[in-house]
């Protein structure tokens, strides 16, 4: 397998520091087929973005698991057809392992720049063996990926610190690692520690955030980019939250976070079922979606919720999206 180069490497890491990464949603029609034309639709009203550096498909853990491989592929190709030059593609594989390595090569002939790993069961101890053990099987792993890989990090509070800790030692000696996504359980304080321990390597390396909560807090504590599901519903004003963040217009974020704020509150204390139900009603009702339908889920939300949603994204007044 080719060696990736420095130069491509830093290219991407320094791609995925200017600005959001949108985690699009695939459409599928009411018999669970995907809808491949409406993805490369899709991806063109988003790059009319300014501020939205690229897009990650296959995100969803549940929606990803239900695609077949050729299916995933497919919504790569697709998706590079509409994505314009200079914008990255970056496609999600599941946990890190292996069994990832055949995948990870049919994103690149697809058309993806990088992928994004999940480092869970390295990280709770489900792959076997000491933690410097798995710590050593992970590295030799990401060394042999055809594609730079962001490493996903589990936000789950039981997952071992001594790993936790350790995994910097990824960052610093597998150049193929140029970034990683932080923040997904809104723990401010464990995303504060992993931010400023990788950005001490001193090599460039991308500091994603991905909480929809306390991405306020992470972009102004310290964020080199965004890899948040609320960029898939409000891409226009989470852009401008990184913009406003980054160039120290403190009072022109925090207005921008408190208008999100009802957005983000519909998008908590549900199932992970509910949200993604949630999250693809929204961009469905924005055009950014085709349909609102998941494959193998047939129970729809409760009117009650459905009005709710309705009416916090016509409150809130999102700036509208462009159709193409």
């Amino acid at each position: 397998m080719p060696k990736l180069t420095q130069p491509s490497l830093e290219n991407v890491a320094s791609v995925l520091s200017q600005g959001v990464i949108v985690p699009t949603l695939t459409p599928f029609n009411d018999s669970g087929a995907v809808l491949a034309d409406a993805i490369t639709d899709q991806t063109r009203r988003l790059t009319r973005i300014d501020g939205l550096v690229g897009i990650a498909v296959n995100t969803a853990d549940r929606e990803r698991d239900s695609l077949t491989l050729a299916e995933r592929s497919e919504v790569i190709r697709r998706t590079r057809e509409g994505l314009d030059p200079g914008r990255l593609l970056l496609a999600h594989v599941g946990t890190l392992s292996n069994a990832t390595l055949e995948e990870i090569e049919t994103c690149q002939s697809a058309g993806a720049d990088a992928v994004i790993g999940s480092a869970g069961d390295w990280q709770q101890g489900r792959a076997g063996g000491s933690v410097d053990e798995r710590l050593d099987a992970l590295t030799d792993l990401t060394d042999r990926l055809s594609l730079p890989v962001i490493v996903a990090l589990d936000g789950d509070r039981r997952c071992r610190i001594a790993f936790s800790e350790k995994l910097i030692n990824l960052a610093r000696h597998c150049d193929n690692v140029i970034g990683f996504v932080l923040g997904a359980d809104d723990d401010v304080v464990q995303y504060d520690q992993n931010y400023y321990a990788l950005k001490s390597i001193g090599r460039p390396l991308a500091c994603l955030t991905s909480s929809a909560g306390a991405l306020f807090h992470n972009l102004n504590t310290g964020a080199d980019g965004v890899l948040s599901p609320l960029a898939q519903l409000a891409p226009y004003e989470v852009a401008a939250l990184y913009q406003a963040s980054r160039s120290g217009r403190f009072f022109d974020a925090q207005a921008l976070h408190n208008r999100l704020s009802p957005l983000i509150g519909l998008l908590s204390g549900h199932d992970d079922i509910t949200r993604e139900r949630i999250c693809r009603e929204i961009a469905h009702h924005r055009g950014l979606l085709a349909t609102p339908e998941m494959r193998g889920v047939a129970d729809p939300l409760s009117d009650q919720l459905m009005h709710r949603i309705h009416q916090t994204v016509e409150e809130t007044g999102l700036d509208p999206v462009s159709w193409v």
